[in-house]
Protein backbone atom coordinates (compact mmCIF):
# COMPACT_ATOMS: atom_id res chain seq x y z
CA UNK A 1 0.00 0.00 0.00
CA UNK A 2 1.29 3.49 -0.89
CA UNK A 3 2.14 5.90 1.93
CA UNK A 4 2.17 9.65 1.51
CA UNK A 5 5.61 10.93 2.48
CA UNK A 6 5.48 14.52 1.25
CA UNK A 7 3.51 17.23 -0.50
CA UNK A 8 4.19 19.11 -3.72
CA UNK A 9 2.65 22.55 -3.77
CA UNK A 10 0.94 24.80 -3.67
CA UNK A 11 1.46 25.31 -7.39
CA UNK A 12 -0.57 27.93 -9.23
CA UNK A 13 -2.59 26.40 -12.06
CA UNK A 14 -4.44 28.84 -14.30
CA UNK A 15 -7.87 27.71 -15.40
CA UNK A 16 -6.67 27.16 -19.00
CA UNK A 17 -3.93 24.85 -17.71
CA UNK A 18 -6.43 23.06 -15.51
CA UNK A 19 -8.70 22.36 -18.46
CA UNK A 20 -5.75 20.78 -20.29
CA UNK A 21 -4.87 18.79 -17.16
CA UNK A 22 -8.38 17.35 -16.98
CA UNK A 23 -8.15 16.16 -20.58
CA UNK A 24 -4.81 14.47 -19.82
CA UNK A 25 -6.32 12.69 -16.82
CA UNK A 26 -9.30 11.48 -18.84
CA UNK A 27 -7.10 9.83 -21.46
CA UNK A 28 -4.65 8.37 -18.93
CA UNK A 29 -4.39 4.65 -19.53
CA UNK A 30 -5.73 2.25 -16.90
CA UNK A 31 -7.01 4.85 -14.42
CA UNK A 32 -10.31 6.47 -13.54
CA UNK A 33 -11.01 9.27 -11.11
CA UNK A 34 -13.45 10.18 -8.36
CA UNK A 35 -14.02 13.93 -8.05
CA UNK A 36 -15.32 15.58 -4.87
CA UNK A 37 -16.16 19.27 -4.79
CA UNK A 38 -16.46 20.29 -1.15
CA UNK A 39 -17.67 23.75 -0.04
CA UNK A 40 -15.89 25.47 2.87
CA UNK A 41 -16.54 24.00 6.28
CA UNK A 42 -16.87 20.35 5.20
CA UNK A 43 -14.54 17.79 6.76
CA UNK A 44 -12.15 15.86 4.52
CA UNK A 45 -11.69 12.06 4.34
CA UNK A 46 -8.82 10.67 6.41
CA UNK A 47 -6.90 9.83 3.24
CA UNK A 48 -6.38 13.58 2.70
CA UNK A 49 -4.94 14.37 6.14
CA UNK A 50 -1.53 14.92 4.55
CA UNK A 51 -2.73 18.26 3.21
CA UNK A 52 -1.55 21.37 5.10
CA UNK A 53 -4.12 22.68 7.56
CA UNK A 54 -4.43 25.89 5.55
CA UNK A 55 -5.52 23.82 2.54
CA UNK A 56 -7.93 21.68 4.57
CA UNK A 57 -9.54 24.84 5.94
CA UNK A 58 -9.68 26.72 2.62
CA UNK A 59 -12.25 29.53 2.77
CA UNK A 60 -13.24 28.78 -0.84
CA UNK A 61 -13.63 25.03 -0.32
CA UNK A 62 -11.59 22.31 -2.00
CA UNK A 63 -11.68 19.89 -4.94
CA UNK A 64 -10.35 16.37 -4.29
CA UNK A 65 -9.40 14.05 -7.15
CA UNK A 66 -8.88 10.41 -6.17
CA UNK A 67 -7.27 7.92 -8.54
CA UNK A 68 -8.88 4.49 -8.84
CA UNK A 69 -7.01 1.67 -10.57
CA UNK A 70 -8.38 -1.89 -10.92
CA UNK A 71 -6.91 -4.33 -8.37
CA UNK A 72 -5.28 -1.50 -6.38
CA UNK A 73 -6.38 0.71 -3.47
CA UNK A 74 -7.73 4.13 -4.38
CA UNK A 75 -5.31 6.93 -3.58
CA UNK A 76 -5.28 10.74 -3.64
CA UNK A 77 -4.08 12.25 -6.91
CA UNK A 78 -4.48 16.01 -6.59
CA UNK A 79 -6.21 18.60 -4.38
CA UNK A 80 -7.28 21.92 -5.87
CA UNK A 81 -8.09 25.08 -3.94
CA UNK A 82 -10.50 27.04 -6.15
CA UNK A 83 -10.05 30.78 -6.68
CA UNK A 84 -13.78 31.37 -6.15
CA UNK A 85 -16.09 29.90 -3.48
CA UNK A 86 -17.68 26.52 -4.03
CA UNK A 87 -21.37 26.83 -3.18
CA UNK A 88 -22.60 23.29 -3.88
CA UNK A 89 -21.23 19.88 -2.94
CA UNK A 90 -20.66 17.40 -5.74
CA UNK A 91 -19.33 13.85 -6.13
CA UNK A 92 -18.79 12.32 -9.55
CA UNK A 93 -16.72 9.88 -11.63
CA UNK A 94 -16.33 12.53 -14.34
CA UNK A 95 -15.02 16.08 -14.44
CA UNK A 96 -18.19 17.71 -15.79
CA UNK A 97 -19.12 19.61 -12.59
CA UNK A 98 -15.57 20.87 -12.17
CA UNK A 99 -15.47 22.02 -15.80
CA UNK A 100 -18.71 23.93 -15.33
CA UNK A 101 -17.30 25.63 -12.25
CA UNK A 102 -14.05 26.54 -14.02
CA UNK A 103 -15.79 27.93 -17.09
CA UNK A 104 -18.47 29.96 -15.26
CA UNK A 105 -18.11 33.62 -16.34
CA UNK A 106 -17.34 35.96 -13.45
CA UNK A 107 -16.62 39.66 -13.07
CA UNK A 108 -14.10 40.74 -10.45
CA UNK A 109 -13.23 44.19 -9.13
CA UNK A 110 -9.55 44.53 -8.22
CA UNK A 111 -7.86 46.90 -5.76
CA UNK A 112 -4.08 46.76 -5.34
CA UNK A 113 -2.76 49.00 -2.59
CA UNK A 114 0.62 49.93 -1.21
CA UNK A 115 1.34 53.01 0.87
CA UNK A 116 1.70 55.76 -1.70
CA UNK A 117 0.51 53.75 -4.72
CA UNK A 118 -2.65 52.07 -5.93
CA UNK A 119 -4.15 50.31 -8.95
CA UNK A 120 -7.81 49.55 -9.65
CA UNK A 121 -9.29 47.28 -12.29
CA UNK A 122 -12.33 45.36 -13.43
CA UNK A 123 -11.88 41.97 -15.11
CA UNK A 124 -14.59 40.14 -17.00
CA UNK A 125 -14.05 36.38 -17.28
CA UNK A 126 -10.29 36.74 -16.84
CA UNK A 127 -9.77 39.81 -19.06
CA UNK A 128 -9.17 43.37 -17.90
CA UNK A 129 -11.73 45.82 -19.23
CA UNK A 130 -10.89 48.83 -17.01
CA UNK A 131 -7.73 50.00 -15.26
CA UNK A 132 -6.79 52.99 -13.16
CA UNK A 133 -3.59 53.60 -11.21
CA UNK A 134 -2.16 56.51 -9.28
CA UNK A 135 -0.07 57.73 -6.38
CA UNK A 136 -0.60 59.68 -3.18
CA UNK A 137 2.34 60.86 -1.11
CA UNK A 138 3.00 58.93 2.12
CA UNK A 139 6.40 59.54 3.73
CA UNK A 140 7.90 56.34 5.17
CA UNK A 141 10.66 57.40 7.58
CA UNK A 142 11.49 59.99 10.18
CA UNK A 143 14.84 59.98 11.96
CA UNK A 144 14.28 62.49 14.78
CA UNK A 145 12.57 61.80 18.11
CA UNK A 146 10.48 63.80 20.56
CA UNK A 147 7.80 66.22 19.48
CA UNK A 148 9.10 66.15 15.92
CA UNK A 149 8.49 62.39 15.81
CA UNK A 150 4.95 62.81 17.13
CA UNK A 151 4.21 65.47 14.50
CA UNK A 152 5.53 63.14 11.82
CA UNK A 153 3.36 60.28 13.10
CA UNK A 154 0.24 62.45 13.05
CA UNK A 155 1.14 63.72 9.60
CA UNK A 156 1.74 60.21 8.29
CA UNK A 157 -1.62 59.02 9.64
CA UNK A 158 -3.25 61.95 7.83
CA UNK A 159 -1.46 61.06 4.57
CA UNK A 160 -2.60 57.44 4.87
CA UNK A 161 -6.22 58.49 5.49
CA UNK A 162 -6.04 60.73 2.44
CA UNK A 163 -4.64 57.86 0.36
CA UNK A 164 -7.43 55.53 1.53
CA UNK A 165 -10.06 58.17 0.77
CA UNK A 166 -8.66 58.78 -2.71
CA UNK A 167 -8.51 55.05 -3.54
CA UNK A 168 -12.01 54.53 -2.16
CA UNK A 169 -13.36 57.44 -4.21
CA UNK A 170 -11.69 56.18 -7.41
CA UNK A 171 -12.81 52.58 -6.82
CA UNK A 172 -16.41 53.52 -6.08
CA UNK A 173 -16.53 55.70 -9.18
CA UNK A 174 -15.19 52.96 -11.47
CA UNK A 175 -17.12 50.10 -9.86
CA UNK A 176 -20.30 52.19 -9.73
CA UNK A 177 -20.07 52.92 -13.46
CA UNK A 178 -19.92 49.23 -14.34
CA UNK A 179 -23.25 48.32 -15.99
CA UNK A 180 -23.43 44.73 -14.72
CA UNK A 181 -22.89 42.78 -11.51
CA UNK A 182 -19.41 42.62 -9.98
CA UNK A 183 -19.33 39.16 -8.43
CA UNK A 184 -16.19 39.38 -6.29
CA UNK A 185 -13.52 41.75 -5.03
CA UNK A 186 -9.85 40.78 -5.29
CA UNK A 187 -7.39 42.61 -3.06
CA UNK A 188 -3.62 42.84 -3.31
CA UNK A 189 -0.98 44.27 -1.02
CA UNK A 190 -0.13 44.21 2.67
CA UNK A 191 -2.87 42.56 4.76
CA UNK A 192 -2.63 45.13 7.55
CA UNK A 193 -2.88 48.06 5.13
CA UNK A 194 -5.82 46.43 3.33
CA UNK A 195 -7.53 45.73 6.65
CA UNK A 196 -7.31 49.39 7.69
CA UNK A 197 -8.48 50.45 4.22
CA UNK A 198 -11.61 48.28 4.38
CA UNK A 199 -12.40 49.56 7.88
CA UNK A 200 -12.29 53.16 6.70
CA UNK A 201 -13.88 52.86 3.24
CA UNK A 202 -17.39 51.68 2.32
CA UNK A 203 -17.40 50.22 -1.18
CA UNK A 204 -20.41 50.38 -3.47
CA UNK A 205 -22.95 47.56 -3.59
CA UNK A 206 -21.54 45.86 -0.48
CA UNK A 207 -18.58 44.69 -2.55
CA UNK A 208 -16.27 44.37 0.46
CA UNK A 209 -18.50 41.53 1.72
CA UNK A 210 -17.63 39.60 -1.46
CA UNK A 211 -13.87 39.97 -1.08
CA UNK A 212 -11.95 36.82 -2.02
CA UNK A 213 -9.87 35.40 0.85
CA UNK A 214 -6.59 35.15 -1.09
CA UNK A 215 -4.48 38.31 -0.98
CA UNK A 216 -2.66 38.93 -4.25
CA UNK A 217 1.11 39.56 -4.12
CA UNK A 218 2.03 43.10 -5.15
CA UNK A 219 5.38 44.75 -5.85
CA UNK A 220 5.49 47.55 -8.41
CA UNK A 221 1.98 48.82 -9.12
CA UNK A 222 0.62 49.58 -12.56
CA UNK A 223 -0.80 47.77 -15.59
CA UNK A 224 1.62 44.82 -15.30
CA UNK A 225 0.60 44.33 -11.68
CA UNK A 226 -3.07 44.28 -12.70
CA UNK A 227 -2.35 41.74 -15.45
CA UNK A 228 -0.60 39.51 -12.90
CA UNK A 229 -3.47 40.01 -10.47
CA UNK A 230 -5.99 38.79 -13.04
CA UNK A 231 -3.86 35.72 -13.76
CA UNK A 232 -3.61 34.91 -10.05
CA UNK A 233 -7.31 35.58 -9.44
CA UNK A 234 -8.34 32.94 -11.99
CA UNK A 235 -5.76 30.37 -10.82
CA UNK A 236 -6.23 27.28 -8.66
CA UNK A 237 -3.69 26.22 -6.03
CA UNK A 238 -2.75 22.59 -6.54
CA UNK A 239 -1.31 20.11 -4.03
CA UNK A 240 -0.05 16.65 -5.00
CA UNK A 241 1.06 13.85 -2.68
CA UNK A 242 4.47 12.20 -2.85
CA UNK A 243 4.32 8.45 -2.21
CA UNK A 244 6.58 5.81 -0.80
CA UNK A 245 5.71 2.52 -2.52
Amino acid sequence: MSTVTGVKGPNFVHRSELMEMLIALEIEQGASFFVEMRPPGTSLPESWNWLPKTAQQSENGIVLVTETIPSAPARPRIALLPPFPLVAESESNVFDDLRRFVSTPRTVGIILLRLGHYAIGIAEDGKLIMTKSGTRFVKNQHRKGGQSSNRFRRGREKWIRELFDKVGEEANEKFGEYPGQIDHLALGGDRVVLGHFLKRITLVDGLADRALPNRLPVEQLGRKALDSAVLDTWSFRAYEPEFEE
